[in-house]
Order: C-alpha cells, then sequence, then structure tokens
C-alpha cells in the first residue's frame, strides 16, 4: 500500500514522499481502516515543521528528557521520523483487533481521529477503536472526512470546556475558518451570542447572513472600543483564540470579570503578550484546549455521549464544512499548496480509491 511520509522536519515538502509499505494488522482495541477521504488541516503543518515537537520539549513533564510525551504519565510519545501523515478522515474497517467496540465497528464506515505515526494519509491505516466514529449515511465521504477535528473541537470547547451560558457573549477570531462557523451555527442552537473577529471586511457579510450576531474587522476597527460598545462596557465571558501574537493580547484585555480565554491555535504566532494584571484585576484567565489531549482524557462512556450529541447536531448541518477541492492523494503537494492559499473559501481532501 501507498502512504505519505515525513521522512524529518521541514519548512517546506521536501522531506515527504510517497512510500510503499506494508498493511498494517490491527492489535488489541485497533481497528484498521480502508481509507476513502482525508482532510487537509493547519494542525498537519504542525507535524510537517516540528512546531508540536518543539511545544513539547519546552512542557515540565519533558524537561530534560530526549524523547518528548504529550502527556505527564508518558504514554503518548511523539512519533519518530519517519512517520505518516495525517490527523482525520474517513474510511471502511475491515479488519479489528480483540475487543467489543473494536468488533462492533467491523465493515462500518466511520470517520477517525488520527496522526503519525499512524496517519490517515495512506490507504489503509489504524486507530484505537475509540476514535472511530461510524458516520451516517446522509453524510457525504467528503463532509465525513472532516467529522472529527472541527466538529469535535467547536462542540468540546463551546460544551464542555467553556460550557457558555445561554445569552452570554462569546468573542472569537478566525472566525471565517469552518470552525468558526460552526461555533456560529452552535450560538443559534444553545443560545449564546457571538462577536466574530476577521480579517477582511468582504467576510463580514456572509458571516451575519450565518447568524453571526456582531462581526468586527480588526485590526481595522479598534477591538476594544468595538467590545465595550457591544458588551455596554461589561466585557465578555467567554473567548476563544486560533491566532495569538497582539490579537490575543487584546482579547485577553476584552475578558469581564471571571472570563477565560481559550487558546486553541497559533496561526498567527506562538507568543502573546498578557499583562498580569490584565488577568489579575478581573479574575480573569488563560487555557488552553489541544483535541487530542482532551480525547485521551475522557471516558468510553463520555465519547459516547458525546459522539450521539454531535451525531443530532450533524443530522441539523452545523458541522457542515465548506469544501475548496477534492484532490488524489498521490497529488499531495498539490492539495498542501492549495491548503496554505489565502482565501481559498474552504477546505482541500485528498481522496482515496472508493
Amino acid at each position: 500500500m501507498q502512504a505519505i511520509v515525513a521522512q524529518d522536519f521541514a519548512d517546506d515538502l521536501s522531506r515527504l514522499s510517497i512510500t510503499e509499505r506494508e498493511k498494517p494488522e490491527p492489535g488489541p482495541g485497533q481497528v484498521r481502516v480502508r481509507m476513502l477521504r482525508a482532510a487537509v488541516n493547519p494542525s498537519d503543518f504542525n507535524f510537517i515543521r516540528g512546531d508540536y515537537r518543539d511545544a513539547l520539549g519546552r512542557l515540565i513533564w519533558n524537561y530534560g528528557q530526549n524523547e518528548c510525551y504529550f502527556d505527564p504519565a508518558r504514554q503518548m510519545r511523539y512519533p519518530e521520523h519517519p512517520y505518516v501523515l495525517g490527523g482525520e478522515g474517513v474510511g471502511i474497517v475491515d479488519a479489528c483487533g480483540s475487543s467489543l467496540m473494536a468488533r462492533r465497528l467491523k465493515g462500518k464506515r466511520v470517520a477517525i481521529s488520527a496522526g503519525p505515526p499512524e496517519g490517515t494519509w495512506q490507504e489503509y491505516t489504524l486507530v484505537d477503536a475509540k476514535k472511530a466514529i461510524p458516520v451516517p449515511d446522509s453524510l457525504s465521504h467528503d463532509q465525513a472526512a472532516m467529522y472529527t477535528i472541527n466538529p469535535l473541537s467547536s462542540f468540546a470547547m463551546v460544551r464542555k470546556v467553556l460550557k457558555v451560558d445561554t445569552g452570554e457573549y462569546l468573542l472569537q477570531s478566525g472566525a471565517n475558518s469552518a470552525l468558526g462557523k460552526m461555533v456560529i451555527r452552535l450560538s443559534k442552537e444553545f443560545g449564546f451570542r457571538t462577536i466574530n473577529l476577521v480579517r477582511e471586511s468582504k467576510q463580514k457579510e456572509g458571516l451575519l447572513a450565518l447568524g453571526a450576531d456582531e462581526v468586527i474587522v480588526y485590526p481595522e476597527e479598534d477591538l476594544l472600543a468595538r467590545v465595550a460598545e457591544i458588551s455596554k462596557g461589561q466585557g465578555v465571558k467567554y473567548a476563544m483564540d486560533c491566532i495569538g501574537g497582539d490579537l490575543a493580547s487584546d482579547m485577553a484585555r476584552c475578558l469581564g470579570v471571571s472570563g477565560t480565554l481559550l487558546f486553541y491555535g497559533t496561526l498567527g504566532a506562538n507568543e502573546c503578550t498578557i499583562p498580569a494584571r490584565d488577568l489579575m484585576m478581573p479574575g480573569a484567565r488563560v487555557e488552553g484546549f489541544f483535541a487530542g489531549n482532551w480525547l485521551g482524557q475522557q471516558s468510553v462512556l463520555s465519547l459516547l455521549s458525546t459522539v450521539r450529541q454531535m451525531g443530532k447536531l450533524s443530522a441539523k448541518g452545523i458541522f457542515h464544512s465548506d469544501i475548496s477541492e477534492v484532490v488524489p492523494f498521490t497529488d499531495y503537494q498539490r492539495a498542501l499548496g492549495l491548503s496554505q492559499e489565502a482565501g481559498k473559501g474552504g477546505k482541500v481532501v485528498l481522496s482515496f480509491a472508493d
């Protein structure tokens, strides 16, 4: 079988190649998935460049160690090169390991959350059964390929982590992204309000039509002045940022009493400066969200409950993603180039033989 493999870290695609590999065999609790589609996400480039490896090296549980782990229990080790890329996708379970959860998935079409060393950018991949979600027949292969990272992250951050209250404002950056649009749809479903930050004024009309309560063009508009006006000087209780840098610093100043800023991406910059008293005086806090670690901390019952809730929301179209182009996985260099183009208008999806 063929797989898209990263041989080493690089700031370009020079260390990526299509490699022939043996078809993997599932172990206990695992399923093997024959891939149909796989999404291309910003997080994939973090594995290409080594951004996640650098970030893990700064964590206290990895201090002074030669190997890096995602968790303090040192169960989830950062993989060594070469490894197969791809964080999510959809396929058919064609083999399973020895567990009830794995066996119940045999023959089903599932959306999977994976990642190196056994990512989704290969013809067959292995994944823990609890990270394989059966998808409804009504969902196309292309949409099902994007069923885990953005839908799961948007739902988990809004409903499980921040627990946004009805009627409250949620301030979010990257509002014109696939995840940002999901948050806007979730706001209509659960009765909270959104203040949405975009870079271009042309994006404003589409978000308002989608259901955004407020849209601010940053830095063209004064963020603090607009949030003060919208919130009647009270600030916001919730904020989500995927950009970082100066924008994140300004968003922290928009927090009201006991407000929370949740970081889930660094599309603009990995660093930001937040003066200590900007958090001290309102009793505000900053948190981080990484989908892989969040999933690993959930019980089986909690995951099943989340899957059921997401299934109902998906049927309402809340997790729909715009698609820019579907590209054969063997043409991965063009697909990755397309995914990095500004204003592409949607996700890029890699296709395998149906």
